[in-house]
């Protein structure tokens, strides 16, 4: 199945720019997690080649991948609530005339309200899977990211169906304070000041720290068990204290224009977005990279920078990959790399979670059972990384030549859709305009409602 259509079908045309861009995003999401199973393994001096690695890694990777990752998502909740509320729409006005007269303003009104109110419960549906979801895989690596964008979609959800963009835009604003003000603070207020302000800085996200009777208490605690407390505070602070939240809202945004559905009529500006983008990452990154090999002295902003800059770099990445992948053919069909990547990116969450499955295989289980711990330094892991990886993209293509869509996209759907709020019996007060109205906008909305990161 060649094809940028969904498996369901061809009610919804696929634009290959996100399915290509998640593909990708999924080699840098490997290479920036696999430092969470190798690092420290390796007892010995860095090679040159982990050198180079960690130098590119700052400049292009870190801090990168997870804004993209969250700008395809943000594009595919608005992508679906989109095409949920034209279908729904529709559905809900064939219902009130009985497809016999044209529907007057107010129950056009009336009807997109009800649509509108059926995409917010999607949406929040799908944010208490994922969180679900996430749950179980934080059990196994508590620096998943799958809760965390759960938890966006769940508190959120109204906002992305009914397009509160400037109460997205003043979320953002406040981000980017939290992050900034307190850094700056602690620049400009003295050596003293300086010093105490890094030091609380430093210690914000733990403000609570353990004391040593603490301590000793979470050791004797089941690996699963503290696993899932960090993998809750990690999710809940990601969701809401990183760029994660508004490269989720930029991302909604651009599912309103075509700049990521037809690339190609927008070269100049993407590539400038693309160039500039990664230029903009890469600049927050050189200093701290440039500090071991200088004089220079650390800037407590460092760290702050890399991570605000991050989300420039993420644009910049999807950028060159829309311009790469391009808009819809007349066939609809995809062939080469990118009808790979488009395989991967169909089946984002598939291989998310496959690349636990095999880092935990290589890095704990495999080590264990030999006796013989693996030492790797950053340049090895960063092979290891795209190695999982590429076995990621064989899998999804076999499953691509069957037509199958990938098993936790299927479980993903299926959950979402036995999840359902029916209203009263009867058609009482609170009840949808037709009983029937939301269950058959959900039989002809689109099938790419599947994935992980979105509709797209």
């Amino acid at each position: 199945m060649n094809t940028t259509t969904s498996f369901n079908g061809s009610r919804g045309l696929r634009y290959p720019a996100p399915d290509v861009a998640r593909g990708f995003m999924l080699l840098l999401i490997a290479l920036a997690n696999v430092g969470f199973w190798s690092y420290g393994t390796g007892r010995f001096t860095p090679s040159t080649a982990d050198r180079i690695w960690a130098f590119i890694n700052a400049l292009f990777i870190h801090e990168r991948a997870y804004p993209l990752f969250a700008l395809l998502f943000g594009f595919g909740l608005a992508t679906m609530v989109n095409r949920r509320i034209a279908s729904g729409a529709g559905v809900y006005c064939q219902d009130l005339t009985g497809g016999l007269r044209a529907p007057s303003a107010a129950e056009v009104s009336q009807a997109r309200e009800q649509a509108t109110v059926g995409a917010r419960r999607l949406v929040r549906r799908r944010g208490l899977w994922m969180v679900l979801f996430g749950l179980v895989h934080g059990v196994f690596f508590p620096s998943e990211i799958i809760g965390a964008y759960g938890i966006v979609a769940v508190v959120f959800a109204g906002w992305f169906a009914r397009k509160h963009h400037k109460r997205q835009l003043a979320v953002c604003a406040l981000v980017l304070l939290f992050q900034v003000v307190p850094v700056l603070l602690s620049m400009f207020s003295g050596p003293d000041g300086g010093a105490a302000a890094s030091t609380a800085a430093s210690t914000a996200p733990t403000a609570a720290a353990p004391t040593d009777s603490a301590e000793s208490v979470l050791s004797t605690l089941p690996w699963f068990v503290t696993n899932v407390g960090e993998w809750f505070s990690l999710a809940v602070g990601v969701a809401f204290t990183t760029m994660v939240l508004p490269a989720a809202f930029l991302g909604a945004r651009l599912a309103d224009t075509d700049l990521i559905a037809h690339p190609e009529r927008h070269r100049g500006l993407l590539a400038a977005v693309g160039l500039g983008g990664l230029a903009l990452g890469a600049l927050g990154a050189l200093h701290e990279i440039l500090v071991p090999f200088t004089s220079a002295q650390s800037w407590e902003i460092d760290s702050t920078l890399i991570m605000v800059l991050g989300l420039p770099g993420g644009c910049g990445w999807l950028a060159l990959l829309a311009l790469y992948a391009g808009g819809p053919t007349s066939d609809g069909r995809l062939t080469g790399l990118k009808w790979l990547l488009a395989a991967v990116g169909r089946r984002s969450m598939t291989a998310y979670l496959s690349q636990t499955l095999m880092f935990g295989t290589i890095f704990v289980i495999m080590p264990r059972l030999t006796g013989n711990p693996l030492e790797l330094g950053m340049a090895a892991s960063a092979a290891v990384a795209a190695v999982v990886w590429l076995v990621t993209v064989g899998v999804c293509a076999v499953l691509e030549r069957l037509g199958e869509p990938g098993p936790f996209e299927a479980l993903l759907r299926t959950a979402v859709v036995r999840m359902r709020s029916p209203g009263p019996p009867g058609g009482g007060a609170g009840a949808p305009l037709v009983p029937t109205g939301e269950a058959q906008a959900r039989k002809t909305a689109p099938a790419e409602e599947v994935w992980i990161t979105g509709a797209s």
